[in-house]
């Protein structure tokens, strides 16, 4: 595995005497890569080859780009540790890359988009290990969530092609691969970027955020939680109803344009097991919380800007660490919901948020009726105050010829 570092590193550096990436937002790209990895699982750490990735994407504005990814890697599970067996371990993610240089300073068209020319990269989806065999015992195939920070550095070849250096650590679920404890699948990869266009003197446009210290935010609120198994026990009056509490949101985030927005917060509180079938009781109440960074999108601005529009409709997706504090279990969930966001002034919004915390089982305490793992969750209600920070021109503006007292 130090060899094949080693290799990637001086490929990466024989290749920097070019200039960086600088893309045009809407622009489409693709690459693919091929590398080695480091499973650590159980307290063992396997380090080999080959991981292999591909991604498809597109800049959604200059720092800020989404795209798919498939990455897989043939590595020895932990039922066949002590073996030379392999097995495919595939992971599909939904990711955003970050455009670190475009955020914070101005891009020159130089050998190097100086200081630091790098893509930071967020991104969660699913990972599957299929059924194995070892010594004629057989293992049924595995399936979780799981989550992804990883870093990408682009070398520019030409208008089209530049090629690349990533890094992805890939947080596996406790229990995922019959393992015990936190997991994680570190790959690095070589590869090359296409992209379908080059721009390296776009400037931002009016409805892009212009100062780094414009357009912050932070924001509370309060409200009501539903424990969901597939939503069963959700009529009011029903004696499952017992599975609803009390919820809070914290929420820090920006605004980059008038359709993109990122937030972190942070949810949950108060939670309780499945009920039982038998006497229709609630389960034992437990505290937890979650921390995901969303993606926002405003639809009221997607086809215009509208001066004088002081409600903003933001669905979103999102992803982060979920954990719960009697019983210590940390790991991985998604959530996605939207969220009404109604201008007062240019320091104070009002909202109303109604999102779903999708978790696995093994922290909500439970499966559903049909025991599968994508129908566990929370279902929350909030209402709040977000207080925003710096100037904004983003989100609402002054209708033309407007007067005020």
């Amino acid at each position: 595995m130090k060899k094949i570092l080693t290799t990637l590193i001086l490929a990466f550096c024989c290749l920097a005497a070019n200039a960086q990436p600088a893309v045009m937002p809407g622009s489409l790209y693709a690459s693919i890569g091929a590398g080695g990895f480091a499973y650590s699982h159980s307290g063992n750490t396997t380090m080999s080859a080959p991981a292999f990735g591909a991604e498809i994407g597109s800049w959604l504005m200059k720092p800020l780009a989404f795209q798919l990814a498939y990455n897989g890697v043939l590595a020895p599970s932990t039922y066949q540790f002590g073996t030379n067996a392999t097995t495919l371990f595939s992971f599909a993610s939904a990711e955003f890359k970050w455009d670190f240089n475009a955020t914070f300073f101005h891009v020159y068209n130089k050998t190097f988009q100086y200081p630091v020319p790098f893509y930071p990269m967020i991104g969660l989806g699913l990972l599957w290990r299929p059924a194995v065999t070892v010594n004629g015992n057989s293992y049924h195939g595995d399936n979780e969530f799981q989550a992804m920070l990883g870093l990408q550095l682009p070398v520019r070849l030409s208008d089209r092609w530049s090629a690349k250096l990533e890094y992805k650590c890939f947080f596996l679920p406790e229990g995922f691969d019959g393992s015990k404890g936190p997991n994680n699948m570190h790959m690095v990869n070589l590869g090359l970027i296409w992209r379908q266009s080059d721009d390296p003197y776009h400037r931002k446009t009016a409805f892009e955020a212009r100062n780094t210290s414009e357009d912050w935010f932070v924001g509370y609120g309060v409200g009501a939680l539903f424990n969901s198994f597939e939503f069963e026990g959700l009529t009011i009056g029903n004696a499952k109803t017992k599975l609803w509490n009390i919820t809070g949101d914290m929420m820090f985030g920006r605004n980059w344009s008038d359709i993109w927005t990122i937030r972190f917060e942070l949810s949950g509180y108060f939670a309780r097991h499945r009920y039982n079938v038998e006497t229709e009781q609630p389960g034992n109440w437990y505290p937890f919380n979650m921390l995901h960074t969303d993606f926002m999108v405003n639809v009221a601005h997607l086809i215009s800007f509208k001066r004088g529009n002081r409600l903003s409709v933001l669905p979103y997706l999102g992803a982060g660490p979920v954990w719960t504090y009697k019983k210590p279990v940390f790991t991985v969930g998604a959530d996605a919901g939207v969220m009404f966001r109604y201008y007062i002034d240019n320091a104070g919004d009002l909202f109303f948020d109604a999102k779903y915390m999708m978790v696995p089982p093994r922290v909500a305490g439970g499966y559903g009726p049909s025991g599968s793992i994508l129908g566990v969750g929370y279902m929350t209600l909030t209402v709040g105050y977000i207080h925003n920070f710096g100037h904004s021109t983003v989100r609402y503006r002054m209708p033309v010829n407007h007067c005020t007292d």
